[in-house]
């Protein structure tokens, strides 16, 4: 059997207008699993837990087996609602908790494709590269990240991934009350860790996230298709960007002035290449002659005569940057 465990929960989704720029109108759902190992062979899921925004609150969803014999369904319904998101944030997720999920959902025989199209944002990775936490803090744990911010009190859970292994064993041999007060627990124990992960988003405040999101890539929209942005960098002068588009799709390629857009027929990949300028050490985009001179971009502080700077010599305007990937990305689409 699988329990069906939800709750609404205080506060909102974390937002602000530079998460907006990105994220506006997606679902964010916050996730975390519990299993019995740390082997995605040998072990099996027995928890998963989300956050995501209902109405102007957060609800929290968890799926419980209670028996690995169970797992197939938790996956099942796990599954679908990881799906409905556009954008799935975990902390170390992309190393354990999502290649995880695939490993055990491939083993039952489910589709694991449904996990490729939501934006993975981790913030264990994010604070790991792009943050100044690893020189002052001990470790990077979420409880140690929690700590920092001033949120242990507000984690009424007690115990490790390693101590809910053993009382799940513990809630496998035991009945009654004591069964009951066991999985009271363990669900504390992954109910605290996806509120407070979906609370420490805040902490993305401080950080430069313009510059995370060139770094790690992003999900955006351009016409009918989600696109992620994997990987932006400079050739020369040359912006160039790849990633993939979801959705169906034959081969494409169009030209432009100043730009060159692929898509494969085989795969969902696709390069855009955006020939810039060099000018005085500055790499430049003609906004007027890419079609890409918006109100939304004269506004950035890059914007100058319908000219977008995007590099003064080693110093890469991040901003200006993704957001003329973004546009380059919907004319492209359309």
């Amino acid at each position: 059997m699988v329990r069906t465990i939800e709750e609404y929960i205080e506060g909102r989704m974390y937002d602000s207008p530079i998460f907006s720029e990105y994220f506006s109108g997606m679902n964010v759902v916050v996730a975390d699993i519990e299993t019995t190992g740390l082997s995605p062979k040998r072990s099996a899921v027995i928890l998963g837990g989300a956050v995501f925004a209902d109405g102007d609150g957060r609800k929290a969803v968890q799926y419980f087996a209670d028996s690995p014999e169970d797992e197939r369904e938790l996956l099942e319904r796990y599954g679908q609602l990881l799906a409905q998101a556009d954008v799935i944030v975990t902390f170390n997720g992309q190393r354990f908790d999502l290649p995880f999920l695939r490993t055990r959902m491939e083993k039952h025989g489910l589709s694991a494709k449904l996990l490729e199209r939501p934006y993975s944002m981790d913030i264990y990775r994010i604070l790991r590269y792009h943050s100044y936490l690893p020189e002052i803090l001990p470790n990077l744990k979420q409880k140690t990240v929690e700590a920092y911010l001033g949120d242990s009190s507000r984690r009424r859970d007690e115990i490790d991934g390693a101590q809910s292994v053993e009382l799940y064993q513990q809630y496998r041999r035991s009945s009654g009350a004591q069964r009951e007060r066991l999985l009271e627990r363990i669900l504390l124990h992954n109910r605290d860790d996806i509120v407070r992960l979906s609370d420490m988003m805040r902490i993305l405040r401080s950080l430069n996230f313009h510059e995370i999101m060139n770094s790690d890539g992003f999900l955006t929209t351009a016409g009918e298709f989600a696109v992620h942005v994997r990987q932006i960098r400079f050739q020369g002068s040359t912006l160039r960007a790849s990633g993939s588009v979801l959705g169906a799709h034959t081969a494409y390629r169009c030209f432009g002035e100043r730009y060159e857009f692929s898509l494969s027929g085989d795969d969902d990949a696709f390069e855009l290449a955006v020939f810039c300028e060099n000018v005085s050490d500055c790499i430049v985009a003609d906004a007027v002659a890419l079609g890409a001179d918006r109100p939304s971009l004269r506004e950035m502080g890059g914007y100058e005569s319908g000219f977008l700077i995007l590099k003064e010599r080693e110093t890469l305007h991040y901003r200006e940057i993704n957001a003329l990937v973004r546009h380059m990305l919907s004319a492209a689409l359309q």
